[in-house]
């Protein structure tokens, strides 16, 4: 009883379920994401399937969204590594990599991404039997890699991509901080600096990150710092500590920098070049945005239930599956002779529920199950077990 009293209040190295409700909310916001996307006619803004409308108020929510959700997503990974390590070898953590996120990417390449490009292809007018496209689909635009011209792209997929990657990197680093020697002078630094100093060290190294230019808004240096931070913010107590003092602090500031960015973006022409006050407080903006989700998520959202456990396994497949169904739905969807509200509020919900009905065929059936890396679910068969599970 009194163990499971300091797991509430204290964190647990076995598990911290506000970090699956983060994940969790951060995968399924992405249906919101990209059906906004669909309304977005920007040439720059990649969705495979579009609206003859544009929609100012959603591609705000976009832009909005934009801000944390991947970097969060990134985050969790890196932290979820922490106690991943904590329980397997390296060789099971790497083995792990290649069942949970290689595997289940190059399944995602030949079985998910060529029918949304299709379909693509098919909404915009393009005549082609889906086999000629299959074909075509695997040759590689250098200049291109988005998908829209019917040629190869890692869609969403670039995530789980960049993931197994970063795991490969990062995994000698992690070697060298789980030594005692440098985790002790780790907190030897936290003693005398504490942890606020060290939280703008790494906003600035994220800054300097993301003036580089590579890959646009797959940022591979920045997205790798916001993995490698969630693992080295595992590493000391006191990191959370301070993200939960502060993070009402955190959320203020992030709406401050929002009304700030707003301002500066309509008062900058778009011929022009956003200036680096722009930039700058649009780093700002992002960096805080995620502070106070991380403070709040783990002041708030430290309950388990049979809903989390459920979303728990499904959150992965989910991210998986969401962008064909959500393509799929769209490609019907604009087609009716309604606003576009109605339109948003149909892809949505109907994408949500099409991608779970598909996760509740896939994970039934052995092979794809394997392939998409989805875990088998278990149910306890007896009290005993499900106090281990608990």
């Amino acid at each position: 009883m009194q163990k499971r009293m300091i797991s509430k209040i204290q964190f647990s190295v076995e598990r911290r379920t506000d970090l699956d409700w983060l994940r969790i909310i951060a995968v399924l916001l992405l249906v919101p994401f990209h059906s906004s996307l669909v309304f977005n006619l920007h040439p720059e803004v990649v969705m495979y399937i579009k609206d003859h409308v544009d929609s100012n108020l959603l591609g705000r929510l976009a832009g909005w969204v934009y801000l944390f959700h991947m970097p969060l997503l990134f985050y969790v990974a890196g932290a979820s590594s922490y106690f991943a390590l904590k329980k397997r070898s390296h060789l099971q953590y790497l083995g792990e990599r290649l069942s949970k996120l290689l595997l289940p990417a190059i399944t995602g390449l030949i079985l998910l991404v060529p029918p949304m490009t299709y379909l693509s292809l098919v909404s915009r007018g393009i005549t082609v039997t889906f086999w000629q496209h299959y074909i075509g689909f695997w040759q590689i635009d250098p200049i291109d890699i988005s998908g829209i011209n019917g040629k190869f792209t890692p869609a969403h997929l670039w995530f789980l991509i960049f993931l197994f990657i970063y795991s490969l990197v990062a995994l000698p680093l992690f070697s060298l901080l789980s030594k005692e020697k440098l985790q002790s002078r780790f907190r030897m630094l936290i003693d005398r600096t504490g942890t606020l100093p060290i939280l703008l060290v790494l906003f600035v190294f994220l800054v300097l990150s993301a003036r580089l230019n590579i890959l646009g808004d797959k940022n591979p240096v920045y997205y790798f710092l916001m993995f490698f931070f969630g693992y080295l913010l595992m590493m000391d107590k006191r990191f959370q500590h301070s993200l939960d003092q502060y993070a009402f602090w955190a959320l203020g500031a992030g709406i401050v920098c929002e009304f700030i960015r707003e301002f500066l973006y309509s008062s900058i022409p778009e011929w022009a070049n956003p200036n680096l006050t722009y930039f700058l407080i649009g780093q700002l903006n992002r960096w805080v945005w995620l502070l106070a989700i991380l403070g709040l998520g783990h002041r708030f959202l430290n309950q388990s239930n049979r809903l989390l456990k459920y979303l728990s396994s499904a959150s992965f497949p989910f991210y998986l599956l969401h962008l064909l169904m959500n393509t799929l739905v769209a490609f019907y969807v604009i087609k009716l002779p309604i606003g576009i509200g109605p339109k948003y509020l149909i892809i949505v919900i109907v994408t949500i529920a099409s991608t779970f009905g598909l996760y509740e065929i896939i994970r039934r059936i052995p092979v794809l199950r394997y392939l998409l890396g989805i875990k088998k679910a278990n149910a306890p068969s007896n009290p005993a077990d499900r106090k281990k599970n608990n």
